[in-house]
Formats: C-alpha cells, sequence, structure tokens
C-alpha cells in the first residue's frame, strides 16, 4: 500500500481542528505563574504560564483586545488565574493558550467559590440552552434593573431611544455593589416577573471582581432561571463573565449591547418597510401589466369582434339534431305504414 505524506503545515492545521473541536479545551480555568513576560507594541502580550511546583510550562498568548481590560500590570513572577482556550499555533507547531480573561491570585479563593458554584450550577442544567426563553424582537414594554445614577443606566437609556424610542421604559434602581445587594435584585426581579414586560434588563458597569460579586451569587442565579420573562444580562465589560451571564436568556458583553439586543433598530426596520413597500408595488405594476395583455388579447378574440361565431357551431349542431329527427320521423311512418299494409293483406286472405 503507497504511503500517503503530508506537509508540515497539513499537519498543524489538523491538529488544531483537533483541539478547537474538543469542548474541554475551548474554556479552561487554569492556576500558575507568570514567566518570560514579552508585552508587543501592539498591546499583545506574551508569556509563558509556569507551574511552580512541577514546573510544567505552556506558552500564552493574550490579545490586546482582551488585555486592554486588565486592571494590574502584568510582571514575572506574578500568580495569576486564567480563562483561555487551548489552540495550536499553526506556524510553529506549537500548542498555547489563547487568554480571554486573567486575574490576580490574590483574589484566588472568590475564583475557587466561582468555579465551584459554576460547575454546580451547570451540573444541574442551569445553563443549558434548551431552559432558554426567547427575547421578543419588537418588545412593548422593558423593565431596566440597574443602580440609579450609574453610566451603565444612562448609556442603555440613549441606546433605547436612539434604536427603538416607542418601547416603554420602566426603571427600577437597585444596588449593584456592596453587601448583601444581590438580596434586594433578587426581591425586585420577583416583583418585576409578575408585571408582564416583555423584557428585562439587568445591567452594571465594570468592576473588580469584588465588585460584581453579587452577580456571581446563587441565589440571584437561581432566581434568574425561575423567572417567567425573558431577561438580557449586561454586567460589566466583554471579559467580565457572572453566573447571571451562563444562567440568563441572553448574556450581552456590556450594558450597551444589552440594550441594543433588547430592541430593534427603528432606522432598520423603516428601511425594511420601505423595501416591501417598492416590492409590492413592482409586483402591483407586474400583475396589471400581464391583466392588460390578457385583456388585450380576448379583447382581438372573436368573442368580441364576433360574436355570432360563438353559436356557429351549435346552430350547426341544432341542425343536425334536426334532421336526424326528421328521418327518424319518416322511418316511423314507412314502418308503420308496412305493418298495415302486411294487415290488410292477411284480411284480404282470410276472406
Amino acid at each position: 500500500m503507497e504511503r500517503q505524506y503530508v506537509s508540515v503545515h497539513a499537519l498543524n492545521r489538523y491538529i488544531k481542528a483537533v483541539l478547537d473541536s474538543d469542548m474541554q479545551l475551548r474554556t479552561v480555568y487554569i492556576r500558575g505563574e507568570i514567566s518570560n513576560y514579552r508585552p508587543h507594541p501592539s498591546g499583545h502580550m506574551y508569556f509563558t504560564l509556569k507551574d511552580d511546583q512541577t514546573e510544567s510550562s505552556i506558552s500564552a498568548i493574550m490579545f490586546a483586545s482582551q488585555a486592554r481590560y486588565l486592571k494590574f500590570r502584568l510582571r514575572d513572577g506574578m500568580k495569576v488565574f486564567i480563562t483561555a482556550q487551548v489552540s495550536v499555533f499553526e506556524r510553529a507547531g506549537r500548542y498555547q493558550l489563547y487568554v480571554r480573561s486573567m486575574q490576580e491570585d490574590g483574589l484566588g479563593n472568590l475564583y475557587l467559590r466561582f468555579n465551584e458554584l459554576k460547575q454546580t450550577l451547570e451540573k444541574e442544567g442551569l445553563f443549558n440552552t434548551m431552559h432558554k426563553k426567547a427575547i421578543p424582537v419588537m418588545p412593548e414594554r422593558l423593565a431596566i434593573l440597574s443602580a440609579r445614577q450609574g453610566a451603565a443606566l444612562q448609556d442603555v437609556l440613549r441606546i433605547l431611544h436612539q434604536r427603538y424610542p416607542l418601547v416603554r421604559r420602566d426603571i427600577y434602581p437597585v444596588p449593584v455593589q456592596g453587601r448583601d445587594a444581590y438580596k434586594y435584585i433578587v426581591e425586585t426581579l420577583r416583583q418585576v416577573d409578575q408585571l408582564g414586560y416583555s423584557t428585562i434588563l439587568l445591567v452594571r458597569g465594570g468592576g473588580s471582581i469584588e465588585d460584581l460579586w453579587n452577580f456571581n451569587e446563587e441565589a440571584l442565579a437561581r432566581c434568574i432561571y425561575d423567572l417567567k420573562t425573558p431577561i438580557i444580562t449586561g454586567v460589566g465589560h466583554e471579559t467580565d463573565f457572572t453566573l447571571v451571564d451562563y444562567v440568563s436568556d441572553l448574556r450581552a458583553p456590556t450594558p450597551t449591547a444589552a440594550a441594543v439586543a433588547a430592541v430593534p433598530s427603528q432606522k432598520e426596520l423603516l428601511s425594511h418597510l420601505e423595501n416591501k413597500i417598492m416590492q409590492l408595488s413592482n409586483v402591483m405594476r407586474k400583475t396589471i401589466y400581464l391583466e392588460k395583455q390578457k385583456l388585450e388579447q380576448y379583447s382581438h378574440s372573436y368573442v368580441f369582434t364576433d360574436p355570432s361565431r360563438i353559436f356557429e357551431t351549435k346552430f350547426m349542431k341544432l341542425d343536425n339534431v334536426h334532421l336526424k329527427l326528421n328521418n327518424y320521423k319518416i322511418r316511423i311512418k314507412q314502418k308503420s305504414h308496412y305493418e298495415m299494409h302486411k294487415k290488410v293483406i292477411q284480411l284480404n286472405t282470410l276472406i
């Protein structure tokens, strides 16, 4: 059997495809120590993540789009918690971490609690997409839960007014930070859920893991899961993930994105309507043109130019039937005369 040789590039690409298709490697949570840190002028961060006990290591990169959200300065020797995807850098044939978010290990207890609770709720099925409710395309009423004076709320209101000013917007101020703030959010959500809103928006601006911790509380996650009203969460920045994001019907990366997801664009709707009107006009014009052509053809038909022709065939059939009846009548008479003549001859014979 002839051997099939492949290129190095093809092999690397195949290995990358295998790793990328592994659901367990798409999101990994790793604790380690930064070494060989090499910041790039573009803003990308290259480094090695090392296990300080076994000296195991793995290459890692954090692109500028994620690195700009870091709230601390990276340095060698720093211990961190990382959320990343494992994949392959094809050109070098090297597998590495593609880092999405990073936190200092000083906050390790919170991250351990977060991961433990996340795994528990995930096993119970609270994050399953089959339980998620569809977000109404054209909502009539929105309930917005956020801090009254927060910049996140102002951004949401501005976007809603720009995109779809027809929607009714009701604001329910809630504390989004501080001890037991989640309890007020839970209580408000349960009340709002009974008021018949189209969609609920729960939004908050960015912050540290401590600032966002209320959105990782189990009671709030379970409350959101039990809601009958569809809910969109927009908590923190794009790289911030909280438990409410996993359990909500739709996770928006920012409060602004949550507003965009909640309502359609009025401009897009008007443009769509204009396109439909144009299509309808074209169909009507085409229909009128075709019907006019039919009418033109009918107007030249003999039905209108010489209506008597319609009855010519009928008259011919009628004449034919009349002729047949006459012939039949003649045959009947002839037969009657014959029978009568025959009887007369019989009588004469008897006489």
